[in-house]
């Protein structure tokens, strides 16, 4: 049997294309598919996490849309139950959103949300996708060529057989250029037997709209786990500011907004200690849409960590256990992809790096003098992330989740 490998590799897939503007009912339209599609999104998210999580007291770390994406690409070729299965895993189905939208509008949201025009160098989004088929193995023009309308990506004809390690090298260089360094290697080795891989990179950078002061850093200790006894100092970072915030019966919630302000960072903290477990055994794309509904701008006193994450994981067995099991077995059918009936997926590997620090966090002083002002009059909430938090990166006009993680150790 030929090997068909899957490779999400740090964050999400994205790509830029030029978008002269769209009419208002077809912007209607497509709202409400960004609202499915984010649904969608958001479900494969939290499923996910909790099959991430489960099991391990470490940190996790990845992007869902990245993991969406690289499967709508693969979605897009599949049939009959194979299809069937990979829609449910996939979200497509609670979402209600229709097998002949999911792709265009996967390519809308491409074009009109994060293009070009909204990057600077305070808001940096990098995005690559390719298709390596070997030349042993053919699939229909048809799948080529809307592949790399609708999902931007790059195909190309390689010789898995003969120039495996070279490929290998080739594809390293290529993620360690898109994602500017942050992610060296995707693997070591290729196997002769694959026919067919994809392939998904990108380098996210952004400057919080708030800005974090280095000389307010200091070492505060953070409870790992949420055990006292397995406490430690770390770099701590500190402001004052008018943010979105919300104190719930189990937790708190702090939005911290990018400077590209339809994009931030989500922080879910839990009131106890060691309540992390619960919070993300519980959690749901309908609690999240409740959960920001409920936030509102007050002055807060934030304490937040540095922290720098890298996760990487071979996603099959928590694939499956979403329900999408054929994908794996001998049979599984591609028929929109070539003719060959002997293909499945080997692998599904996905590697993410994360950094929050100062460093990006340039924002317009005002609003810190605003802060600082009105803080003499105004009783301020307290946000102290010292022990264990989830924490998102939001896309907020379509309100998709980006990355999603947990914070458990330093």
């Amino acid at each position: 049997m030929s090997g068909f490998s899957v490779f999400c590799s740090f964050f999400v897939f994205w790509v830029a294309f030029a978008s002269a503007g769209v009419i208002s009912s077809r912007n209607y339209v497509s709202r409400e598919n960004f609202r499915k599609l984010a649904l969608a999104n958001n479900e494969l998210a939290f499923n996910l996490h909790r099959k991430l999580a489960f099991g391990t007291s470490g940190n996790v770390f990845f992007s869902p849309f990245s993991v969406a994406t690289v499967f709508g690409m693969l979605y897009y070729g599949a049939r009959g139950e194979t299809a069937e299965e990979l829609r449910e895993a996939l979200g497509y189905e609670r979402a209600d959103l229709p097998d002949e939208l999911i792709h265009s509008t996967f390519n809308h949201f491409l074009r009109s949300i994060l293009h070009n025009r909204y990057l600077s160098e305070k808001f940096v989004f990098n995005t690559a996708n390719a298709v390596l088929v070997d030349e042993r193995f053919e699939i229909f023009e048809e799948y080529r060529r809307n592949i790399r309308e609708l999902y931007g990506a790059v195909v190309r004809d390689v010789k898995f057989s003969r120039e495996a390690p070279r490929i290998v090298e080739e594809i390293n260089d290529y993620v360690r250029e898109k994602t500017n360094g942050k992610i060296d290697k995707v693997f070591d080795e290729l196997s002769p037997s694959n026919v067919f891989v994809l392939l998904n990179a990108v380098y996210f950078k952004a400057a919080f709209n708030t800005l974090f002061k280095q000389e307010r850093t200091r070492y505060e200790v953070f409870y790992n786990y949420g055990l006292e006894s397995e406490a430690r100092r770390v770099p701590m970072m500190h402001v004052t500011s008018y943010l979105p915030y919300a104190s719930l019966d189990e937790f708190q919630v702090l939005e911290l907004p990018y400077s590209r302000e339809n994009v931030s960072l989500l922080i879910l903290l839990p009131n106890e200690r060691d309540g992390i477990h619960d919070l993300e055994e519980n959690f749901t794309p309908e609690r999240l849409a409740n959960v920001q509904r409920r936030l509102y701008r007050t002055t807060v006193d934030v304490s937040l960590p540095k922290f720098k994450l890298q996760f990487e994981k071979e996603l099959s067995p928590e694939l499956e256990a979403l329900g999408a099991y054929r994908i794996f077995r001998t049979g599984a059918d591609f028929s929109g992809i070539t003719r060959s009936r002997n293909i499945s997926v080997s692998e599904v590997f996905h590697k993410a790096v994360i950094e929050v620090n100062e460093e990006g966090s340039e924002a317009d002083a005002v609003a810190e003098v605003i802060a600082e002002k009105t803080s003499l009059i105004i009783e301020k909430s307290r946000f102290r992330a010292d022990h264990p938090f989830l924490f998102a990166i939001v896309e907020k006009s379509s309100n998709s989740i980006l990355f999603l993680g947990r914070v458990n150790s330093l």
